[in-house]
């Protein structure tokens, strides 16, 4: 099916299949005249591509991962360690925010003790 039949089918933005076909993680999927059939399977793909987009990952890796991913060229080894360094990176982003919470809520409570200063 086409990108718009797939969005629509799929309830998957437009936008977000373009930026992902236009960062080229779908090329191994790619039809000889250029264009990309979007399969059922290729959703699948999307899926965790989704998934490890809001994890924080970086395109040209994700690209890698995904290529390899699609081709079958990848071991369950490799799958994990690729996973779990993801999971890493977003334990450490939230780890970050928490701090950065529990130093405003600190500010709040300061505030809110002496009505006057921070």
């Amino acid at each position: 099916m086409t990108i718009e039949q797939a969005s629509e089918h799929f309830g998957v933005p437009l936008e977000k299949l373009q930026t992902y076909e236009n960062q080229g993680l779908f090329d191994c999927n790619r039809q000889p005249d250029g264009t990309i059939d979007y399969s059922e399977e290729l959703m699948e793909y999307v899926g965790i591509i989704n998934i490890l987009t809001d994890a924080g990952a970086e395109a040209d890796a994700l690209r890698d991962f995904m290529g390899q991913l699609m081709e079958s060229t990848i071991t369950k080894g490799e799958k994990l360690r690729y996973l779990r360094r993801q999971r890493q990176k977003l334990l450490e982003s939230i780890h970050l925010k928490q701090k950065s919470l529990d130093q405003l809520d600190y500010i709040i409570h300061r505030v809110t003790k002496t009505s006057d200063s921070v």
